[in-house]
């Protein structure tokens, strides 16, 4: 069975509502999924869930068939573990895997950008544009998520 990793950074708690919903449509399509929040150590989390390290997030990223990578924009760049990410991600050989970014943002529509060209230059085919959005989430942008995750599902039985 093909695998999606979720992989985000937030800081509203946005972000991983939007992840949450690629996940969902990603499964709902017969993926296996793992939905990782990004943080400095691996550990569980308050109130549920895991975070994981970025060391860690690679080690995830470099076994599955897909990525979908997740991030607010922040002084115009994505958040902090997830630009860590980003720099340590072109040690690995991630050509030919499918890839996507998804994102909200306050202002400027940034740190999807610049996932995706990272993602470009790794050799991933992305699945563009992406989803970059501004504001609350609300159902409709839930609704766009869940088919982002449902649209790399289909990208990868495309491949097979």
């Amino acid at each position: 069975m093909d695998k999606l990793a979720v992989i985000y950074g937030t800081g509203t708690g946005h972000t991983g509502e939007m992840a949450e919903q690629i996940d969902d449509g990603a499964r709902s399509e017969g993926l296996e999924t793992e939905l990782i929040l990004l943080g400095n150590v691996t550990e569980d989390a308050p109130g549920g869930g895991r975070i994981t390290s970025v060391d860690d997030a690679l080690v995830i990223m470099d076994s599955a068939d897909a990525v979908a990578i997740g991030s607010s924009t922040y002084n115009m760049l994505p958040v902090v573990f997830v630009e860590q990410l980003l720099k340590k991600a072109g040690s690995l050989d991630l050509s030919g895997k499918v890839g996507t970014a998804f994102g909200p943002y306050a202002t400027r529509p940034k740190a999807v950008g610049i996932i995706i060209d990272a993602m470009k230059s790794w050799g991933m085919d992305v699945v563009e544009p992406g989803l970059q959005v501004s504001g609350a989430i609300t159902g409709k942008i839930k609704q766009e998520s869940r088919e982002l995750g449902e649209s790399i599902a289909r990208a990868l039985s495309e491949k097979s």
